[in-house]
């Protein structure tokens, strides 16, 4: 079972068990492959007892089935009390019942629990073999994020509940539903085979706590890795997923294998995490022959330099971006986009925005604008600044109810503080006279470019590194283009996402000079 969209996730406290977190369900034949794979079946005959914790209408377990059948094995020759399932939905619990009752004549309402996994008192099997919902913790209903907030403190996902409001949101409940199953359900050595979102391994940040491969005094570690990619196993599921197998108590060593789906052909890698443990792990050729990355040089910056991402409107964009600008007089402007039409607004608060066509040919007029309501130290104007220009007092006011309707933890900060016209992503550092910007988004080669004077960055499409001196840019941009930048970040295999580029993974090559001097 895994995780859908927000759109057919209700409402609930921990007892509603009509609750739909995910309910997009395993196919029987990857079932099967899983099954395959790790050679499930001979070790479930050998005595191994199975449990899926988040079974959905139970398809992996009759996968297992199923997988015995097609071997030739009879229903009452294979260990089915050995089998064991837990499901939060009542509706889709009692429809395993009545499958495994009508398709196999089996009566599993001893072995099958209707319960919450976070509350399921724990016991101990051989084998986990599960699907756990797919869902960051910033999405699910506010009233569960209440109740869950301390399973992931306890889990050692965040280290505080401030960290789970802000960058650690992102964390995904899956890795909560993992770690609870192999420190709670598990029996020592025992090894979990688990459909889950990547992220987990691939991205930066809130996944980063994952990554440790431990739980209190229990370790555990990633020893395989299936890596679906091409492979459209869930129907259209944008998220990237994969199979991965644990096993606990077994001291995390790297490199692992890495299969990766490329053309309907497993392809062989090999994946380890480049600089520091918890990094996200980079995905290698298995002759390793010229991936090693130890030979990377560092980039010197000054902290005030630290990579950016771009201005983010926080769902705003036809507030704040604009198609079409002509020249009013030597202080105002007009504006357009698709849903406003010739806006009259200050010039002084309007910036060329950066777009992927300033990176295939030179610079020439922007074919985008933003508008950014800002003071040059970066702040946002103050609302007695907003009233002595009556044109964007007049725009701001009328656009109120958008702006105060966004949502987001760090937006809702300023927003209490009366600021909300702001926006994220808008800093002292976007008004520094040059910056070394790349395409952060869905690309395959890595191009910093320098961009002078007012030019802005747009939300995940680019990123950038702001700096004060023209040499300082240049310097900065030739180092980036050392092509071993662009191959560590192809190694993480995110071309085509959002996550191609992203400061983030910027930072790992960055190396921060406090007392550095400007040349």
């Amino acid at each position: 079972m895994n995780n859908l969209k927000m759109a057919d996730i209700k409402t609930f406290d921990l007892s509603d068990k009509d609750l739909q977190i995910g309910d997009v369900f395993t196919p029987i034949k990857w079932g099967e492959f899983a099954v395959n794979k790790f050679d499930l079946f001979s070790k479930w005959l050998k005595g191994a007892s199975i449990f899926d914790p988040t079974m959905g209408e139970g398809n992996l377990l009759e996968s297992i089935i199923t997988y015995g059948l097609s071997k030739g094995f009879a229903i009452e020759n294979m260990p089915t009390n050995n089998l064991f399932g837990n499901e939060l939905n009542t509706h889709y619990f009692n429809k395993a019942i009545n499958k495994f009752k009508e398709k196999y004549g089996l009566d599993m309402s001893k072995n099958f629990t209707n319960e919450d996994f976070l509350r399921l008192k724990p016991r101990r099997f051989d084998i986990i073999f599960g699907n756990p919902p797919w869902q960051n913790f910033v999405d699910l209903p506010e009233s569960y994020k209440e109740q869950i907030k301390s399973y992931f403190l306890k889990y050692d996902l965040v280290g505080n509940t401030q960290n789970l409001l802000l960058g650690g949101s992102r964390i995904d409940i899956a890795a909560l539903i993992i770690k609870i199953s192999i420190k709670d359900f598990l029996i020592q050595d025992g090894e979990a085979i688990i459909f889950m979102p990547l992220s987990l391994f691939l991205n930066d940040g809130a996944n980063k706590n994952f990554r440790t491969y431990s739980i209190g005094d229990v370790k555990y570690s990633v020893d395989t890795v299936f890596d679906f990619n091409d492979e459209d196993v869930f129907g259209g599921i944008a998220t990237r997923y994969g199979l991965s197998h644990f096993i606990r108590d077994k001291k995390q060593i790297f490199p692992i294998p890495y299969y990766r789906n490329e053309g309907a052909t497993w392809n062989h890698y090999i994946a380890q995490p480049m600089f520091h443990e918890t990094d996200p792990l980079s995905i290698l050729s298995n002759n390793n022959e010229g991936d090693n990355f130890d030979n990377i040089k560092p980039v010197l910056i000054k902290k005030e330099s630290s990579p950016r991402q771009g201005i983010n409107t926080c769902g705003a964009n036809d507030v704040y971006f604009f198609d079409e600008l002509t020249d009013v007089n030597e202080d105002l402007v007009s504006v357009s986009n698709k849903s406003r039409d010739k806006v009259i607004l200050p010039k002084k608060f309007i910036f060329p925005l950066i777009t992927s066509k300033e990176f295939k040919s030179e610079l020439s007029n922007p074919s985008k604008w933003v508008l950014l309501p800002y003071n040059k130290n970066g702040k946002p104007l103050e609302w007695e600044q907003i009233q002595l220009f009556p044109e964007l007092l007049f725009y701001i006011e009328s656009n109120k109810d958008i702006l105060q309707g966004r949502k987001g933890v760090m937006l809702n900060a300023m927003l209490n503080r009366g600021h909300w016209w702001a926006m994220l992503g808008v800093g002292e550092y976007n008004f520094f006279p040059y910056k070394v910007v790349w395409e952060a988004y869905g690309k395959s080669h890595f191009n910093p470019k320098i961009f002078e004077g007012k030019w802005q960055a747009n939300q995940s499409l680019q990123a950038y590194i702001p700096v004060r001196t023209l040499c300082e840019a240049k310097r900065i941009q030739t180092e980036l283009s050392d092509k071993q930048i662009e191959r560590y970040l192809l190694s993480l295999k995110m071309e085509g996402t959002m996550n191609w580029a992203q400061p983030g993974k910027i930072k790992k090559i960055i190396k921060f000079e406090e007392s550095l001097t400007l040349i």
